[in-house]
């Protein structure tokens, strides 16, 4: 995708390289979430060389023997934004209904076991077109602004969508497209 495509000149889009690696953090961070023994995944992280690709509120979550329950809810929320970037990079046929959580199923078929190599898994990962993304990240902002104008305007939410399942997958396709610059801690949700 280049930096061009239906971005704004400071929306630089995250190679899939970039994004491999921010799935694998990701994907540890949910483990951990629910119940995933901290110190396996931070030891595997580092091991596979991929701690630096923990954000800092996740590394002092992941470090963390006692977080909190909005820590904990946050963590596991982030399923859907993991699905963003799975699909991105090919590795899940689709992302669902804007209305129903994601089927992680196959999200977790498709990262490597704890303690395995996650080399194949990083060199493998290529980005789908462009103008899909471009497509699929519309479709979650434009139900993500409907959501919350049914909020703000206090009328019933459509019910082919769940402002929850919007809002993470719009974090992570914001992460995603290089939104503003931002890293993944920063990352906003305008609609």
């Amino acid at each position: 995708m280049d930096a061009d495509d239906d971005f704004e000149d400071h929306d630089i889009p995250r190679t899939a390289d970039e994004i491999a690696r921010r799935s694998l953090a990701l994907h540890c961070v949910i483990a951990a979430s629910h119940g995933v023994e901290r110190d396996e995944l931070v030891d595997w992280l580092k091991e596979e060389r991929l701690w630096e690709s923990v954000s800092p509120i996740e590394q002092r979550f992941l470090l963390d023997d006692s977080p909190t329950a909005s820590e904990i809810n946050t963590a596991t929320w982030r399923v859907e934004a993991l699905g963003a970037r799975l699909w991105s990079i090919g590795l899940i046929p689709d992302l669902g209904s804007l209305s129903e959580q994601c089927n992680t199923t196959p999200m977790v078929d498709a990262i490597p076991d704890l303690g395995g190599s996650t080399a194949d898994f990083i060199e493998s990962a290529e980005l789908r077109a462009s103008d899909s993304i471009s497509e699929e990240y519309e479709k979650v902002y434009d139900a993500h602004w409907k959501a919350r104008d049914a909020v703000r305007r206090k009328v019933p939410i459509p019910d082919d969508v769940d402002l929850g399942i919007v809002q993470e997958r719009h974090y992570g396709f914001n992460w995603l497209t290089g939104y503003c610059g931002q890293e993944w801690d920063e990352i906003t949700t305008d609609t």
